[in-house]
């Protein structure tokens, strides 16, 4: 089922989970997808942000054909056939989902190896005044790469601290800042110093924050920038892999450089 929508509208698809055995089959309008677009990224919205890259295709003019990715998911969330699954498009090739055990009672998020358990959400009064949360710190892949191949390294990386991927291209090479940086936390602020350490090399720099809204999760790290890659001996397009090792009371970046095909 999708939900009907005027131009500009958000698009909702509610589906059963299904047989993981069996294609999961999303209508979808067309065109709503990027052009060419063979993947798509979905997201739980379970808080921790790990977003699950799954390969599409169309089937027709009106859906697409979730393939590899999708019984990956199926697994680790322990779906069943009967689980209903709300998928939310966030704009380009990005979904979020809300998993319920039953119409109306969403199940607690727990992937494989935890017990999962039906939750039924309270009802809040709409002039209630909520607690303002402490800023929590994400875990796993804080973006979401765009390239195969960065896609891949993120299924495959473990580390015990958050972390994100970033394609230095030929161009970002040519450049003396890196851009279009995820924000590191909530307790970080502008204009931030920030250690890069790659083994034995360490090498200080500055994060800046973009300005606007449209930009509110990103930045750019600069002022060193241009000095790590010349001692890291970086001169041809590489993966770069960020950890987040700490944001308190300085921020460190430990990143590893991947070649990639």
């Amino acid at each position: 089922m999708v939900r009907e929508h005027a131009k500009g509208d958000v698009v909702r698809v509610i589906k059963a989970a299904g047989e993981p055995s069996r294609p999961m089959r999303l209508p979808l309008p067309n065109g709503l997808l990027p052009k060419g677009s063979n993947h798509l990224y979905v997201t739980v919205a379970d808080g921790s942000n790990h977003t699950y890259k799954i390969a599409c295709r169309p089937n027709g003019w009106k859906e697409i054909t979730l393939g590899r990715g999708w019984q990956r998911f199926y697994r680790e969330y322990k779906l069943q056939p009967s689980n209903i699954l709300l998928f939310k498009h966030k704009g380009r090739d990005d979904f979020s989902v809300r998993i319920f055990q039953s119409p109306g009672v969403e199940r607690t998020y727990a992937t494989s190896g935890d017990e999962s358990d039906d939750v039924t959400p309270p009802k809040v009064p709409r002039n209630r005044t909520r607690a303002p949360e402490a800023p929590r710190r994400r875990t796993g892949c804080i973006n979401v790469p765009r390239s195969a191949a960065a896609a891949e390294v993120e299924q495959t990386f473990w580390s015990e601290h958050p972390f994100f991927i970033m394609h230095i291209t030929k161009r970002l090479l040519g450049t003396h800042f890196l851009s279009n940086v995820p924000h590191f936390g909530d307790d970080v602020n502008d204009g931030v110093m920030v250690t890069l350490r790659s083994g034995e090399i360490s090498v200080r720099a500055v994060y800046s924050k973009y300005g606007g809204k449209r930009r509110r999760n990103c930045g750019t790290i600069n002022q060193g920038w241009v000095g790590f890659l010349r001692k890291c001996n970086i001169s041809v397009p590489k993966l770069a892999v960020f950890e987040i090792s700490s944001t308190h009371p300085e921020v460190e970046l430990l990143v590893q450089f991947v070649d990639f095909e």
